[in-house]
This record gives C-alpha cells, sequence and structure tokens, in this order.
C-alpha cells in the first residue's frame, strides 16, 4: 500500500511539472495576436488562415500545427517535440524557428526562452491534427470542421507540406465553404491541381485568389474548393483527394471518419449533386 502511495504521488508531481512547462494559454494568445494577427485575421487570411479568434485554452490542432509548420520553416510538431528530447533543446529549436514567418508582421520576435516555450506549446496542442476536430461559434451562428495531412515536401528534402481541409457552414444564412490551406510550401499562382471526390474520376481546379488568400506578395496559401464558379463539389461522403499543389505530392482527407452529427449540420450547407459538366476531367 506504501509502495502505492508513493508512486501515486510521483505521478501527480511529475504531471505537475509537465503542466508547468506548457506556455499559458494567455500568454499564448497574446504572442499569436501580437506576432500573428495583423496578417492572419478574418478580414486578411493571409495564406488562408485567421488567428483572430485563436483561443489556446480551446486549441484547434490542425491550426495549432499550421502555425508550428509557419514559425518553424516547414517542421512539424513531431520535430519540435524530438528537438524538445534531444540534446540542446532549446537551441535546437531556435535553429528550427531561425528566419520563420514569426517575425513577418514587422514586430520583431520575442525573446528566445519566448520562442521556445511557444513551439513547444503548439506541438503539444497540435495532438490529433489528422483527426477531424469541429466548433461552434456565434455572430453569425458558424459551423466549422478541419483536418491536417502532411506529406514529405519533394522540393526541400528534410521538410514537410501540410495541407488543411477546413469545412465552414454559416447555419442561418445556409452559405457552406470548404478551402484547403497548405504551409509551408507556396505554389505559383495558377496552378492547376486535381481533386477527386469519393474516389470518382478526379477534374481540375486552378489555384488562384492571389493575395487575399496568399502570403503577402509570396503567392497563393489558400483556395476555395466550394463554393467555385466553374465546378459544384459536392460534401464528399467518403474521401477528398488532392494531387499535384506540389509536385507528386497527394493527400487524402477522410470523410468518412467525419463525425455523422457534426456531417448533418453540415450538409444542410452544402447543394447535393456531382461534378459539374461545365468541369473538363483530368486526363
Amino acid at each position: 500500500m506504501l509502495a502505492a502511495i508513493c508512486l501515486a504521488a510521483l505521478s501527480l508531481c511529475s504531471n505537475a511539472r509537465a503542466d508547468e512547462s506548457i506556455m499559458p494559454a494567455a500568454q499564448q494568445n497574446a504572442v499569436v495576436q501580437k506576432y500573428c494577427g495583423s496578417c492572419h485575421s478574418d478580414a486578411l487570411m493571409y495564406g488562408g488562415l485567421s488567428v483572430q479568434h485563436f483561443d489556446a485554452a480551446h486549441s484547434e490542432p490542425s491550426l495549432a500545427a499550421m502555425l508550428l509548420s509557419k514559425i518553424t520553416n516547414g517542421h512539424t510538431p513531431k520535430d519540435v517535440i524530438a528537438a524538445a528530447h534531444g540534446p540542446d533543446p532549446d537551441a535546437t529549436i531556435l535553429r528550427l524557428m531561425k528566419s520563420s514567418a514569426m517575425g513577418a508582421a514587422g514586430n520583431g520576435v520575442p525573446d528566445e526562452i519566448t520562442q521556445v516555450a511557444f513551439a513547444k506549446a503548439l506541438a503539444a496542442e497540435a495532438a490529433g491534427a489528422d483527426q477531424w476536430g469541429s466548433r461552434s461559434s456565434h455572430k453569425p451562428q458558424t459551423l466549422t470542421a478541419a483536418i491536417l495531412r502532411e506529406a514529405l515536401s519533394t522540393k526541400f528534402p528534410g521538410l514537410t507540406d501540410m495541407y488543411r481541409l477546413i469545412l465552414t457552414c454559416r447555419t442561418a444564412t445556409h452559405e457552406g465553404e470548404i478551402k484547403l490551406a497548405w504551409a509551408n510550401g507556396v505554389p505559383e499562382e495558377g496552378r492547376q491541381i486535381t481533386v477527386a471526390v469519393d474516389g470518382n474520376a478526379p477534374f481540375s481546379h486552378k489555384v488562384e485568389g492571389g493575395k487575399k488568400q496568399g502570403n503577402g506578395a509570396n503567392g497563393p496559401g489558400a483556395t476555395i474548393l466550394y463554393p467555385n464558379p466553374t465546378t459544384k463539389v459536392p460534401l464528399p461522403t467518403k474521401s477528398l483527394t488532392i494531387s499535384n499543389l506540389f509536385p507528386d505530392e497527394t493527400v487524402v482527407f477522410p470523410f468518412s471518419m467525419l463525425d455523422p452529427a457534426v456531417r448533418q449540420d453540415l450538409s444542410s450547407c452544402f447543394a447535393p449533386g456531382a461534378i459539374s459538366s461545365a468541369t473538363q476531367p483530368h486526363p
């Protein structure tokens, strides 16, 4: 009995130390708004990313993973966690963050201790990014679901391209949107990618949107798959496959894993049907 009590006490102490090592949510929120918020707002949406409503106390794993990619030049949560448990962890994490998007807003960068703590916090909060997550918000009443996929970069060895799919439904007006965002690479404006719904024949989609969906003047950072004047993409039931955003890269988003209740709520914002006949299948 005594041994069990001692083990329990050690476990509690260990958990307490782990909790103390995570940057507090309020501090994370302040860092995000100061260094990321001016570019990644609802109005600007650089890179197809908004952190205007970011709250580390209720973090979205896929958003945390995207932020981490941007401030570590294309590294993943696993990379940061591995660095944190390796030799000279702080210096290693700082090397990953060198010359990243952290200072893109023109406000400089936080001190090194804050940078490392912020990267570790995002890496922890990104757990589960490869699973569907959903949230509801008000003013306007909106349901959002998102999931992340990764692919080893074919252009930059050792780095990882991240693909985030975001489904949005404004429940009052039944306006829906399917957006694909990515980090850390940037494709050229007008690039033709291929999209396949539920394993059906793929079709072409042009990546465009310029600065509104881009990374400033660097190129597009997201594209709207629905609504689209050329295609009528239905809400998939099994999968959505994206290819050739970056050369020889393909990712599959598993709609079969989307919670049925969330899917039911989202479906009111998406018109049923198949790909528009105006769109030519990809050869």
